[in-house]
Formats: structure tokens, sequence, C-alpha cells
């Protein structure tokens, strides 16, 4: 069951006239905008026009200044300097940053990645008594370190000093009134926007874009040539980062990955080129969808199967044939990975369906045989088919490992925080989480995150948010399409635009694809303005099975089978992308169908 939501942010249709004329768009362009939170006409030219100039100061994160003082210090003494970062595409690109720049200031500096299934996320005391080893003087860490206390305590015993720089939520003790209490590592600076009394104006950024602020920063203090250039060549990582950890797309993330976007396809960096080339993005246009989808991912599972250090080595080697054969390699690791999810995904779908798990509000699924490194990527999607949070647990060397993904009315970081002691390590943010424990405590934690969870069956309901009715099919149009591109990149908190136009009507459906596995639907919509009929072509890249069956069960059985015969028709509320289809150089309106009901289902409006 879907809720459809119209977004309605303003009343006053004249304002989208207003600024469609001021800004050169079209009106409806000009309403999306104001759906994505812009309030006046000069928010919207930001929106719109918005720099790298509009990036916050990077002195407003906690502790900046010391952390830039005490990296001068070190690097002007030669101290050695290591670089402890995590297995993921964030963590990748932030010890990229960090690594690339304090080299281009002149830094004695290394990096160290735990390995996933040895070493678990973020520092630890292996990695810590190895920098001893190596005389290693500072330690920063990155995309982790917020919740690594006793490893921090363990690293001033061994004489070595560290920075923290991250972006998880920070861990924090509660009284019986509610009262919470940070707990901060004890050491030089602990950079994070979500610590307390933080001045950062918008705190949802990665740990790259961290990362590439504390180098910013450096840059302020410390002006140099070579790190100004090396500096510029990481806005493209910051991007990657951002993209690949669902930061929102709003406020400086926004720009920051247009930005990286733009240099991404002319990217100087070696391995970088050779990791779009190996996936045949060479002469693409880049989108976040190609960060997300395509290049994360080859980066995510040298992390999940081999080792991530693969992955820096590559963006920091020069040798374009060596990056090239390694680039390729990677490409078929990534397919494996692909391979492995769709198996565990299989098991876990299998698993909620025969037990019938869907009675909880929590799904708490374990797959002792499932690889641990793919267990977030199962908890994503089977997050996505149900609409509810999600903890896929798998059995690891040294007891259970697991992640969780979110939805919006469930804080999984807090949430996991009421039941710490069935834990042994955990950490995250409000919309996703790792976290290890024993065996003998996954029924607890299944019975207690369930008892907590707070959620009502309507939190459950997955909501359809869609900008405007359209009540005309004839009204789309290319350069409609072409202004609404304006609004890219897109994805988290800043999504496509999404339309709806109810009451049409389907006369005919076929398939299309290699396996059939697509739809092809006749619509018909009377135009009122005409009094004639508007006749579209729309296609659909969505379970074309499930719209079968939605048909039969809605309509009577028989009737897809009606409508795949052109002898049956259907009235349906429809919402859709547009997009433009370039044939021949001929370019014509592209209707994409995302959400279908049938008609008469009141809708609902965002207030």
């Amino acid at each position: 069951m879907e809720k459809w939501i119209k977004i309605n942010n303003e009343k006053n249709t004249g304002i989208f006239r207003q600024w469609g004329e001021e800004l050169s768009i079209d009106p409806l362009c000009a309403l999306v905008i104001r759906n994505r939170g812009a309030e006046d006409i000069e928010q919207a030219r930001r929106y719109l026009e918005g720099g790298m100039d509009i990036l916050h100061d990077p002195f407003l994160l906690p502790d900046m200044d010391k952390a830039v003082t005490e990296l001068i210090s070190a690097i002007d003494e030669g101290e050695k300097i290591r670089i402890i970062g995590d297995y993921d595409v964030d963590g990748v690109t932030s010890t990229f940053i960090l690594v690339k720049c304090i080299t281009a200031a002149g830094g004695m500096v290394s990096y160290a990645i735990p390995d996933r299934l040895k070493d678990g996320y973020g520092i630890n005391d292996d990695l810590v008594r190895k920098c001893a080893e190596d005389s290693i003087d500072l330690i920063i860490t990155c995309d982790n370190g917020i919740a690594a206390a006793s490893q921090i305590v363990l690293a001033k015993d061994l004489g070595i000093n560290v920075i923290v720089t991250d972006h998880h939520q920070v861990p924090f003790d509660e009284d019986g009134q509610g009262t919470r209490r940070e707990i901060l590592p004890e050491c030089l600076a602990v950079v994070d926007p979500h610590r307390e009394g933080s001045a950062y104006p918008y705190k949802g950024i990665c740990g790259a874009m961290v990362a590439y602020k504390y180098m910013a920063a450096l840059l302020e203090k410390f002006p140099s040539e070579k790190l100004r250039k090396a500096l510029e060549e990481c806005i493209q990582f910051a991007a990657l980062g951002t993209a690949c950890d669902v930061m929102d797309l709003c406020d400086e993330n926004r720009v920051m990955v247009r930005e990286g976007l733009r240099q991404m396809e002319k990217t100087g960096n070696t391995g970088l080129k050779a990791l779009m080339n190996a996936n045949r993005l060479e002469d693409s246009h880049l989108s976040a969808y190609s960060l997300s989808f395509v290049i994360g991912p080859c980066i995510n599972s040298t992390g999940r199967l081999e080792s991530a250090k693969e992955s820096v080595n590559l963006l920091l080697s020069d040798d374009y044939e060596k990056c090239l054969g390694d680039a390729l390699r990677i490409r078929e690791l990534n397919d494996s990975r692909k391979n492995m999810t769709q198996s565990g995904l299989k098991k876990a779908v299998s698993m909620i369906e025969s037990e019938n798990m869907l009675s909880d509000k929590v799904l708490v699924i374990y797959l002792p045989e499932l690889h641990e490194s793919i267990a977030g990527l199962v908890a994503g999607k089977i997050k996505e088919s149900y609409n509810r949070p999600v903890l896929v647990i798998t059995r690891g060397e040294d007891g259970l490992k697991g992640s969780g993904r979110s939805i919006p009315a469930y804080n999984m970081f807090e949430k996991m925080s009421e039941v710490k002691d069935l834990f042994t390590k955990f950490g995250g943010h409000a919309m996703a989480a790792g976290f290890s424990l024993e065996e003998e405590n996954l029924g607890a934690l299944k019975k207690e995150l369930n008892e907590r969870a707070g959620l009502t069956e309507e939190d459950l309901v997955r909501e359809v948010r869609y900008d405007s009715e359209i009540g005309s099919l004839s009204y789309p149009s290319v350069r409609l399409i072409r202004d609404l591109e304006k609004i890219e990149p897109i994805g988290a908190g800043n999504p496509g635009a999404l339309f709806a136009t109810m009451d049409v009507t389907v006369e005919k459906v076929s398939r299309m694809g290699k396996e059939k596995q697509y739809g092809s639907l006749n619509v018909r919509k009377f135009n009122a303005a005409k009094k004639n009929n508007d006749y579209i072509r729309m296609t659909y890249f969505g379970d074309m099975d499930a719209f079968d069956r939605y048909v039969d069960e809605e309509f009577g059985p028989g009737t897809s089978e009606k409508l795949y015969s052109g002898a049956g028709k259907i009235d349906i509320d429809i919402c859709y992308e547009l997009k433009i289809n370039n044939f021949r150089g001929n370019e014509t309106v592209d209707y994409r169908l995302k959400n279908y009901r049938k008609h008469c289902i009141p809708q609902e409006t965002e207030k």
C-alpha cells in the first residue's frame, strides 16, 4: 500500500509564473524548485546558480582551529603521520583526500585501512599498535574515530597523538532523567559536525566532506600552490563520498556533487579515469547515479571482498596501464559482489515470507552463511521492498556482525543506543549502522528493538511525494524537461521531479526488453481545454508481473490479459517522471511510469 502526497508549499500559483519569468524557466520547474525548499526568488536563484563560494566556513566545525594548528606543527617538525580510514567509499575518498593534501603540504604521511573481516569498522587496537611499531607520531582518523575512545586511550599510552575527523553521531550516556552526556574521545581535536554545540550550519556532510573541509582550513593557514592544486583535485572525491554515503543533496552537498561531476568528466586523476573507462563512462554525461551505482560500488567491492587499500592505491597511482588493469579486475570483483547480493536477497525474502516476519516492525534477519561484507547491501534492498527498518546479521570470526538500514520515522542509531549493552560494538547514524554482538544476545536484540520501536502502522506505509498534478498530458515539452534538468544532481534530499495525472485510461499494454520484463502502456486522458483526448505512450521499468497482479486484483481476473490483447481498458491514477527520448536527432517527451493506483482513492497534500 502507498500513500500519495502532493507537495504543497505555495497556494499562490502566480509566484511560479513570476519566478519563471525572472529565472527564464518554465513555471512548473519553478514550482519544483519551491518544493525543494527555496522560499523566495533569491533562494531559487542560489539553488540554480550557487557555486563553490556558498560552501560554509570550515572553521565553524568543532575543534577545527586546533586540528589545523596541530597538523601544521606535525608537518613543520617532520613527524610521521598516519591516516586511518575505513573500507567503504566514504572512507576510501576521505583517506585519499587527506593523504593527497598532506603530502602536497610537505607532510610525511602514510595510511591504513582496516580489513572488514579481520579488523571490523574503523580504528582498532591492532592498527594502533602497528602505528607504534612504525614510530608514528600522529594518527588522523577519517570517517571513523568518534566511537573509538578506548583505542585512542591506547594510542595516548603508546605516546601517539590523535586527531579525529568523523561525521557519525557522537556516542552518549543518558541518566534516569533523560539527560544526555556526550562521550568524546580524549585526543588533540575532535572534528565532527554532530558534536553538541557545533556552530556548523549544515551537519549532514559525509566523512569525505569533513576531510575536504579540514584540508581547506589547512590551506587557509598554510598557503601552498601544491596544496591548492591537490585540494582542487579532491573536489571530485568529496563529491563521490557524498553521493555514495547517501547524504542529502542539499545545501553545500548539492554544490559539491555538481562541481565534482563537472571535474570528473575531464578528470586528471589517472586511477579514476581508468575506473571510468573500465565501466564505459569515459564519454558519458555523468550524474549522481553514475557515482552511486557504477563507480561507487566498484570501490566498495574491494573493501567488501578483498582490501580497500586497492582502491586507495588506484586513486593515488599515475601509471595508467597498471590502473586500467586494476580497474578491470575491480569491475569483475563488483560483478561477483552483485551475484552474492542477489543470492543473499533471495534467502532473506524467503525467510521473511515463510516465517511471517512482517508482523515485526523492525526486521532482524539472521543469515549465518551470508558474506558479512554484503549484509548492508541486503539490508538496504529489504528495506526498500518492505519499508521497515532492517538489520541483517551474519556469523563472523568473532561472534555475530551486522548492518542496518532504516526509514525516516526510525532513528536507528538512537534506537540501538537504547540497547547498547547487547552489542560488543556499534556505530552509525539515523539511517544506517554497523554492529557486532554475541550470538546469545540475538534473540534479546530482536525482542528489545521491536518492543522499543515506537513505530505506527502509518509509519510503515510507503509515501509517494509528487510535485504537482498535470491535468493535460500534452503540456510537458522538451523545453520543460531541459529546465527540469537544472535541478540536478538528483538523489537523496533532492529527488527528481515527479508528476501525477489522475483518471487516465490505459487501453493497451505490451511487454518490452530483452526478457520482456518491462512494459509499454497506451494512455488516454481527456483534455478539458481542447475538448479532445491526449494520447501518449508511457514506459514502465518496474515489476510488470506485479503490475499484472495488481490489475487483476483491482479490476477483476483476466483484465491484464485483455489489456495485452487490446480488448480491455482500466482507469487509474499515475505518477511519472519526464525524460527526453532522442531518436535519430528527433527529441520527444518520454513519459516514465513510477507509481500507479486505481482511480478515486482520495489524495493527500503535504502541509
